[in-house]
């Protein structure tokens, strides 16, 4: 409980507008932990090989080991890095100064990619969520999979006008960004995505994501492998001999250093608007209504009437044990409010009671699997006339 106390007993200061990142903490440092022939180092000086005007030298860097993440040392910055960490290697003192420091008004960037996996951040923010990285594929090398950029925004866009534009074909065609991806899976609506899509395996979840909790959180579960440290050394791609592109055939700009740059250049703090979004992002999907579609059928929700009598519907869970048997949970929400939750592989049925009496009855069924992806099915029935309830 040490970290529940340090975050009831720390007031969050009053958040500021922030241009940019300035002074960054690298944790551990820009070189992932094994990283396999040293690909995925972090670009720290030099610019964004293809946009020569994204120059990192704008901000200042500075390694922090892991034994040395304390409140005193992050208030010296006002973004920190986490880079290839698995969470498991963070005390509880750690893990509380990260959330106080998003909790103060700063920025926490984090990439993972497929050096961790089932990485755990439901800390990072108060109350009883799950925020997770599901399983992953450590390091397969994979380029199939999905990947789709919900709405434009200052950290990711799909308009070539956009400074923060970046190109998925690309991505497909010379990395493996995509293919062996984390990928972010929450049932916290605090958290929004700003890209989602399958890995290789189809199993899906957020790719980039945010949160904001006075500061601002940024997920980015690419995998970064074929990233250029510097502009100036050679292109990398994922199925040329030694990763090193042939002539002629790369991409066009360095799509991974881009998402790393505008991570970085992204503005954060109090929206400029009343009714604005925190930190100017979009909050359009969130992170939580991702999953693999189920037929409702499958999930056990009656799919031969529309109308719910006697404020009751009787859920066969056993059928979604039958038919996907790596389940571990089951939650049910009911116009989304949390109603039911399971954990075990042997499901039961159950009837869900107390449901409206009046207008619709959105029931939304959420299974998590073992390896931490969440398939869902949601039916929209409504309640029976008074007439259909004797």
């Amino acid at each position: 409980m040490v970290l529940a106390a340090a975050l009831l007993g720390t007031p969050a200061r009053a958040a500021t507008s922030m241009p940019s990142s300035s002074n960054v903490a690298l944790i551990p440092s820009n070189i992932p932990v094994n990283s396999p022939g040293g690909l995925g180092v972090m670009p720290i000086s030099s610019y964004v090989s293809g946009r020569s005007a994204d120059s990192f030298d704008k901000f200042s860097f500075k390694y922090v080991a892991l034994n040395d993440i304390t409140t005193a040392t992050l208030s010296n910055f006002d973004t920190v890095a986490l880079i290839q960490v698995h969470t498991s290697d963070l005390t509880s003192a750690a893990k509380a100064a990260l959330a106080e420091f998003v909790a103060n008004g700063g920025k926490l960037i984090i990439h993972d990619s497929d050096e961790t996996s089932l990485n755990d951040y439901s800390w990072l923010l108060p109350g009883p969520y799950s925020t997770r990285i599901g399983a992953g594929c450590n390091p397969c090398g994979l380029t199939t999979g999905t990947s789709k950029i919900i709405e434009n925004s200052g950290l990711i866009s799909a308009n070539p006008t956009d400074p923060t534009y970046v190109s998925i074909p690309e991505l497909l065609k010379y990395t493996d960004a995509v293919g062996d991806a984390n990928l972010l899976v929450s049932d916290d609506p605090r958290w929004f995505a700003a890209a989602s899509g399958t890995n290789a395996s189809n199993e899906a979840g957020a790719q980039v994501a945010y949160a904001s909790n006075n500061g601002l959180i940024i997920y980015n579960g690419f995998d970064t492998d074929m990233i250029k440290p510097l502009a100036s050394g050679p292109w990398l791609c994922i199925d040329a001999p030694n990763n090193a592109c042939p002539p002629n055939a790369y991409p066009s700009v360095d799509w991974l250093a881009q998402m790393w740059y505008s991570e970085l250049d992204k503005s954060w703090g109090p929206s400029s608007t009343p009714q604005g979004p925190p930190n100017g992002l979009p909050q359009t999907q969130p992170v939580s209504s991702i999953g693999t579609p189920v037929p409702p059928a499958t999930a056990g929700l009656p799919s031969n009437h529309r109308c719910v009598a006697r404020q009751t519907l009787f859920l066969r869970l056993k059928n979604l044990a039958t038919h996907h048997r790596n389940v571990v949970q089951v939650d049910v929400y009911v116009n989304g409010r949390h109603v039911f939750r399971e954990r075990g592989r042997r499901l039961r049925n159950v009837t869900l009671r107390r449901l409206p009496q009046t207008g619709n009855v959105v029931v939304k069924i959420v299974a998590t699997t073992k390896r931490r992806y969440h398939l869902i099915s949601t039916v929209r029935y409504r309640a029976c006339p008074k007439s259909a309830r004797m």
